[in-house]
């Protein structure tokens, strides 16, 4: 979500812009469409970022924290949780930009009895 919300913050830029440009009334209401759509994914990834933590550190790694960031923690484009973002993503690990350790995602069987 942060990954399509950073995409669809900058669609809308480029659309609201031209349509500027342009006087061009459709292209306009597409921006403020795709801009809107954009603040709704911002609330959504919000509310689902505070669930998403490192399991060594128990640190929220795609929330907006003003915690310490380790000393060879690295950014992409600035931005921390976008790099730990685009790591799940492409190679589904991810680097802790607190802690610094990799974590490995994997589905974890739960065991169930039967009753």
């Amino acid at each position: 979500m942060l990954v399509a919300n950073r995409l669809l913050a900058t669609i809308a830029c480029v659309l609201l812009f031209i349509s500027w440009i342009r006087y061009d009334r459709p292209l306009m209401i597409l921006g403020a469409g795709v801009a809107l759509l954009s603040m709704i994914l911002v609330l959504t990834q919000w509310i689902s970022a505070s669930r998403t933590g490192c399991p060594l550190c128990m640190t929220p790694v795609l929330a907006p924290k003003t915690c310490m960031k380790h000393r060879r923690a690295r950014a992409f484009l600035g931005s921390h949780r976008l790099r730990v973002a685009m790591a799940i993503l492409f190679k589904s690990r991810f680097r802790c930009p607190y802690c610094n350790e990799t974590t490995s995602l994997a589905v974890r069987e739960t065991l169930r009895r039967s009753h």
